[in-house]
């Protein structure tokens, strides 16, 4: 089972997914895409961890999605991806260096971590909630 969950920033999202993950009776591995580079989301990552139960694991992968979730998924598990907003904008970092005109497809490792995503998710085993 996938499940994508939207909304806007900060309006629970996390909060959500995470009661979803525990109402899954599954073993659940949170998958952390946010990466500490200023003080607030240092002060986020912090918050965050404190909110997750205790038996969980975690992974943190700013990059490499599509392998984390190939190497951690399985039948009677629940991957929880938070969150793919930071996941999009650490693969887009060097958006800024493009030439006038130029999209995201002009970079490498965004079109190749989409698309490795995208052929990805299908396949999977146990639940995955983005």
């Amino acid at each position: 089972m996938k499940e994508f969950i939207l909304g806007g920033a900060r309006s629970g999202k996390s909060a959500f997914a995470q009661r979803r993950a525990t109402a899954s009776g599954q073993g659940v591995i949170y998958l952390a895409t946010a990466q500490a580079g200023d003080a607030e989301m240092t002060e986020r990552i912090a918050r965050h961890r404190a909110e997750r139960p205790d038996g969980w694991g975690l992974v943190e992968e700013p990059l490499a999605l599509a392998a984390a979730l190939r190497a951690h998924a399985a039948p009677n598990r629940c991957l929880l991806v938070d969150c793919l907003t930071l996941w999009l904008a650490n693969l887009l970092t060097d958006a800024d260096s493009l030439p006038p005109g130029a999209d995201a497809e002009a970079l490498p490792l965004f079109r190749a971590e989409r698309d490795a995503l995208l052929a990805t998710l299908p396949t999977l085993p146990g639940r995955i909630i983005l």
